[in-house]
């Protein structure tokens, strides 16, 4: 069996990265996506996916990195610097490995972000995150129970695949710095993707059996996708993208901005489907893996 999920992250983001995931589930291979419910974005990027994609799966992007918080008051004090949250994820890295009531904070924080979703009747297909901060491993296990409550029955974790020749199809332009950047997030993914995979499994939910795209975040093509479909392993795994329009007045610019569109093109590349039907992958989302899996 090979099924494959592709899964845009940052639904809610901006208008531009809306339209454009909308755009690549319509034109493209985009089968899934994860909505950031704390962004001011998310109510308007629901709505849209209701009219324009009503078979678009739809998870919840946990966020404890970018914008404000849904818990108010001094219960989410501990996680903000100047009433926002803290950019920086070694920063949330360690505040949430030595504090309790940061990892408490970050609890209440995760489940309001989840309840937002289920308030405005979404049946959430399963949980990522912004950062992939839901699998560090302080915060692991408040997750696991956030969405054992919500009766989220699915987790993405990052076991992502090494990919042979992948340095050749990343992008040119990028320095020494952004590789280096690149693969030391993917390692760190892996390690931290892999106990989570035990842990979520060991708790009854389900995940993929592997995952493929922290190491080419920003820089995801049409080849790169095709050859990821020839040397995948078995199973059903992930393919995380971040396609989105050209938005020259980002509210939250980030260094994908510029890539945003190129991954657009990608995932939307008529040889990338005709790849994926001549190797026999079937389309899937985290709704498949839920089915797979007994309740």
């Amino acid at each position: 069996m090979r099924r494959l999920i592709v899964n845009a992250d940052d639904f809610g983001w901006s208008e531009a990265v809306t339209s454009g995931i909308l755009r690549a589930h319509r034109e493209g291979i985009v089968t899934s996506t994860t909505l950031a419910t704390n962004l001011p974005g998310a109510e308007a990027a629901l709505e849209r996916a209701r009219r324009e994609a009503p078979h678009l799966a739809i998870g919840v992007h946990l966020n404890l990195t970018e914008g404000e918080p849904l818990v108010r008051g001094r219960a989410a004090s501990v996680l903000l610097d100047g009433g926002r949250f803290r950019r920086s994820l070694a920063g949330l890295y360690r505040l949430l490995r030595l504090s309790a009531e940061a990892r408490e904070a970050a609890e209440r924080e995760l489940e309001a972000q989840v309840c937002w979703a289920r308030d405005r009747g979404l049946e959430p297909s399963h949980i990522d995150s912004h950062k992939h901060v839901h699998l560090c491993p302080p915060l692991l296990p408040a997750v696991i129970a956030v969405a054992r409550r919500q009766g989220i029955r699915a987790i993405r974790t990052t076991a992502e695949v090494r990919l042979p020749g992948l340095a050749r199809l990343l992008p040119r332009e990028w320095t020494a710095r952004d590789h280096l950047r690149q693969w030391t997030y993917a390692r760190v993914a892996r390690r931290w993707g892999r106990r989570a995979r035990e842990a979520v499994r060991q708790a009854g939910l389900a995940t993929t059996d592997w995952f493929f795209g922290i190491r080419a975040t920003g820089g995801v093509s049409a080849d790169l996708i095709e050859r990821l479909l020839r040397l995948a392993p078995e199973g059903t795994g992930e393919l995380m993208v971040h396609p989105g329009l050209a938005d020259e007045k980002a509210e939250r610019p980030t260094r994908l901005a510029a890539s945003r569109p190129q991954e657009l093109a990608a995932v939307c590349d008529a040889r990338v489907r005709r790849a994926a039907e001549e190797l026999g992958w079937t389309w899937a989302n985290y709704k498949d893996l839920c089915h797979d899996t007994p309740a």
